[in-house]
């Protein structure tokens, strides 16, 4: 396999090519080939020689010649070793041209992966000699593929990419609750009967809630919902309901206010659908 010297070789493109396994060569004086100076010429007749497509056209260019020490200069593939097939197995590299449309130029970012597509092809069902009859009544191997999504994966990903420095912030649509009610002081009345109210009165509003009536400092509270990442909290204390409201705000910063306990239901849930909306849910 040779390639234009500044590349490298994308070994999946070439096995796919080949059609075989391929792995680091074990280079012997048999081997008809010299380490350091291995070039297309003065090769055993017996080799395969496959060169990549960055190759064609180039003239001039410089390649070992096969023996220690020695190089040739000035070597043209197609006058000096002959019409060859070019194949694409280079290592695409920021900045290269696109090999499909020609422009300029290809990035390189990281990626995540959350799910795979395999095209197993008839490898396996011939190693099974397993067949079936096509509508001719020709015996053909099936060929097979397979694909998968990883939801711990997929979830890792979001978080990935939607959190701070507090834990992940879930977007609405796939967040594991919509709203938090925060209800910090268990002890008193009032706030007692205003957080059990919100809970089951946007539940039968059809909003996901999770309710929070720990006997735990409110800061720890807090830190707590931080870490689960509910997009709404709504806060309920001794404080909000001597005004007769209670505080609700994102996950995300984005929206803090208070709001009269009378129309929390109402304007919670309208929160909760604008969201949604944003996703067409």
């Amino acid at each position: 396999m040779f390639v234009r010297g500044d590349l490298e070789v994308n070994e999946t493109k070439l096995r796919n090519y080949l059609k075989e396994e391929i792995h680091p060569a074990f280079i012997t004086l048999e081997s008809g080939i010299v380490e350091g100076f291995i070039g297309p010429m003065n090769l055993p007749k017996d080799v395969t020689v496959v060169f990549d497509s960055s190759t064609k056209g180039l003239a001039n260019t410089v390649c070992g010649a096969n023996e220690v020490d020695y190089h040739y200069s000035g070597f043209n593939i197609e006058r000096d070793y002959g019409k060859v097939d070019y194949i694409d197995v280079a290592k695409i590299y920021e900045g290269a041209i696109c090999p499909v449309c020609g422009k300029h130029s290809i990035t390189i970012s990281r990626g995540i992966e959350v799910g795979n597509i395999f095209q197993l092809g008839t490898k396996y069902t011939e190693s099974m000699d397993m067949t079936y009859l096509d509508a001719d009544g020709v015996a053909k191997h099936p060929i097979m593929g397979c694909y998968g999504i990883g939801v711990g994966r997929l979830a890792a990903s979001i978080c990935q990419e939607s959190h701070d420095k507090f834990g992940p912030i879930w977007p609405m649509s796939i967040a594991p609750w919509q709203v938090e009610v925060c209800n910090l002081r268990r002890d008193n009345d009032k706030v007692n009967a205003t957080a059990d109210k919100l809970y089951e009165e946007l539940t039968k509003a059809g909003v996901e809630v999770l309710y929070d009536d720990r006997d735990i400092r409110p800061g720890a509270m807090f830190a707590d919902a931080d870490l689960l990442g509910v997009p709404v909290r709504v806060v309920v204390s001794p404080k909000t309901c001597d005004r007769d409201v209670v505080e609700v705000s994102f996950r995300d910063k984005s929206f803090k206010a208070d709001i009269a306990i009378d129309t929390a239901v109402e304007e919670i849930t309208k929160l909760v659908k604008a969201e949604l909306a944003k996703y067409d849910i």
